[in-house]
């Protein structure tokens, strides 16, 4: 994951992709190094912002316009990719195993680091320079109905169940960490151990909400949930992160949280209950290497992750016990885009 200096109005690239501080993922800071440099590229992740929910009553109005390329009207479900340093999202069919062309582009957009869509299929864009897009399902690559502006910091991260008619959480880079709900936007109060660095959101199927952070000290990686997504936050016990990543709620009710070590990779830990005692179902490594984010599709099936390090996105086998790695593609994606951003559309129906 990358972040932006608010002094950067369209440099993008002094952005560094995340390596996190302290505790047993690396070391922090230091320069982006040259491309093939597996080894050290992830950098430090300053995740230091906010969270918001939207609910519906909240949204601007206005006309829906038209952004990229459209897919075809039978594309109904697919696979979206984003590049941090790329100005499209991507849009596959839901089977790439071929490996073949995007069917549908987005434009305009920048410095996204992950991409989200709700159980409708509507897709959730956090633009660090626009604030959060959504663009409307069930179709691919649909048009634009509306942009949040943000004024919390550089959208990165997003969850709902229903982006167009109930509440969004978004979560921010830069500025101290923290979580907010939008009705307007107001701050979430996080718990006692408080929020340094904010990495992933997950929302499930009751409007529940999860961030995925280190602590307000830099010395644990910490899963904080609020009930409703709303009041004080309570810190989850018996989460056993020691890295942090995006997070997501499979068709069981289980959070799914990415445990990224940066150059050491990632693993799968996936919980049941966090509300706020977590008990571990299973911690698995992803074999194909690392990523920061990815996400559940509609059966709760398939995974899909960013690989950075390889450009291109990989696909599993999901159960809530055990992860199997099945395909990667790239048509249409490079390695020094950094690609972050994976989605399945539409989401899991949490």
């Amino acid at each position: 994951m990358r972040t932006l200096s608010v002094s950067l109005s369209a440099a993008i690239a002094a952005a560094l992709l995340a390596s996190c501080a302290g505790g047993n993922l690396g070391s922090t800071g230091g320069s982006a190094p040259a491309a093939g440099n597996n080894a050290s590229k992830v950098q430090a992740l300053k995740h230091a912002g906010a969270v918001s929910i939207i609910p519906r009553s909240a949204l601007p109005k206005g006309p829906v316009k038209l952004r990229g390329r459209q897919a075809p009207v039978a594309a109904l479900k697919g696979i979206y990719a984003a590049e941090f340093f790329g100005s499209e999202i991507l849009g596959y069919p839901k089977n790439q195993s071929g490996n073949g062309a995007p069917i549908c582009t987005i434009s305009g957009v920048s410095s996204v680091n992950n991409v989200a869509t709700d159980t409708i299929g509507n897709l959730m864009v956090p633009d660090a320079f626009s604030g959060l897009q959504i663009y409307q399902g069930p179709a691919m690559c649909g048009p634009l109905a509306l942009t949040i502006p943000d004024p919390y910091g550089q959208a990165s991260d997003a969850a709902a169940v229903n982006a167009l008619t109930g509440n969004i959480v978004i979560a921010n880079i830069l500025g101290p960490g923290y979580v907010v709900v939008c009705s307007p936007c107001t701050q979430l109060t996080p718990s006692s151990q408080g929020i340094g660095e904010v990495a992933g959101v997950g929302m499930d199927a009751a409007g529940n909400c999860w961030a995925d952070a280190y602590n307000a000290a830099f010395t644990a990686v910490v899963l904080t949930y609020w009930a409703g997504c709303t009041g004080t936050g309570v810190a989850a016990t018996g989460f056993s992160n020691t890295g942090y990543g995006g997070v997501d709620v499979d068709n069981w009710g289980n959070v799914v949280t990415l445990n990224w070590h940066g150059s050491a990779g990632t693993d799968l830990w996936v919980y049941s209950g966090c509300n706020p005692a977590c008990t571990s179902v299973s911690d698995n490594a992803l074999s194909n290497g690392g990523a920061i984010f990815g996400h559940l599709g509609r059966q709760s099936q398939r995974l899909v992750v960013g690989n950075y390090l390889a450009g291109q996105l990989d696909i599993y086998k999901y159960t809530p016990t055990a992860l199997t790695y099945y395909y990667s593609f790239n048509n249409g994606l490079t390695a020094s885009s950094d690609v972050e951003g994976a989605a399945y559309s539409p989401s899991s129906k949490k």
